[in-house]
Parts: structure tokens; C-alpha cells; sequence
């Protein structure tokens, strides 16, 4: 079991590192000339979701295993980006105790729904999401591939998932 903690400055190169780790995988699932933005952040990027967002990091033996942000993109609608686990750690738990801290959060911050996009082709991104209670909302391929918009409902209120298609 991992310890998981709000990420501050002092975290900036430890989240790079994951997310390049993490999104090269990711990159590695689709064709060859898609560029995935996630792997050109630099460190006032992610400076700048410490600042505005929530991001939380995943820590074992003092090594940084994973992180995940959240953003508000309504009052009622919060969505997950870059999310990343150190490829070496996959399948020992440190993706599922910051997927449950996020859903935590976003219950505590008293959202409706959660939102996310992942790659409809990577089988393993897609099977993991149906496992922690999100469901494939709507498909898109704006970015150069098919992409789902994963919804978790934290309240059965109807919520408007506009905001999330820009993502």
C-alpha cells in the first residue's frame, strides 16, 4: 500500500518523471504519429496544476510511484488527467489507492460526476476504468484517435458533461 499526499513545488520532478514513464506506455498504444501532450509538459505546467488543481502523488520506500490530477470543470463535473504510475509498479495497488483518493476527493469537494478520457484501444486503461465504476459516456477522435469519455456518477443528479468534451 502506497502513502498518498497532496503534491507540492518541491514534487515538480518526480511528476514529470511518472507522467514521461507513464505516457510513453500510453504513446506506445497508438499509432505512430500521434503526439500526446502529456509527454511535452514542462515543469511550469505542472507548477501550474499544484497551484490550481489537485494533484495527489503516490509514495513507497520514498520513491514516487504515481500521481493523478484533478481539475473542476463545473461545480458538479471534476475530471481526472495524467494519470500515471510508474510502469515497474502496474498491478500492485498504487493506480487504485490514487484512483480511490481522487474519488474521495471529488466525493468530499461534493461533486456529481467524475470524467476522464482514455484511449478505447489500450484494453487494459479501458478495463481498469469499468472495474472502479466509470462507463464509456461517448467516443471521439479530435486528437488523432479514439478516445472515450469514461463518466463515474457520484450522485444520481443529471449533470451536464459539456465541459468535459474540450478535454
Amino acid at each position: 500500500m502506497a502513502d498518498i499526499f497532496k503534491a507540492t513545488s518541491e514534487h515538480v520532478a518526480d511528476i514529470l518523471r511518472i507522467t514521461k514513464l507513464a505516457f510513453t506506455v500510453y504513446r506506445n498504444e497508438l499509432p505512430a504519429d500521434i503526439p500526446v501532450k502529456a509527454l511535452y509538459e514542462t515543469e511550469a505546467d505542472v507548477l501550474n496544476d499544484i497551484r490550481t488543481n489537485r494533484v495527489f502523488l503516490a509514495k513507497k520506500d520514498n520513491r514516487v510511484l504515481g500521481c493523478i490530477r484533478i481539475k473542476a470543470l463545473s461545480p458538479d463535473l471534476a475530471y481526472i488527467y495524467r494519470f500515471s504510475v510508474d510502469p515497474d509498479e502496474q498491478n500492485a495497488g498504487v493506480g487504485s489507492d490514487l484512483i480511490e483518493t481522487a474519488i474521495e476527493e471529488c466525493l468530499l469537494a461534493d461533486f456529481a460526476a467524475i470524467a476522464l478520457h482514455t484511449n478505447t484501444k489500450y484494453y487494459k486503461l479501458a478495463r481498469y476504468y469499468y472495474g472502479k465504476g466509470f462507463y464509456v459516456h461517448s467516443t471521439t477522435t479530435d486528437h488523432g484517435y479514439i478516445r472515450a469519455l469514461f463518466v463515474k456518477e457520484l450522485k444520481h443528479t443529471p449533470v451536464d458533461l459539456t465541459p468535459a468534451f474540450a478535454e
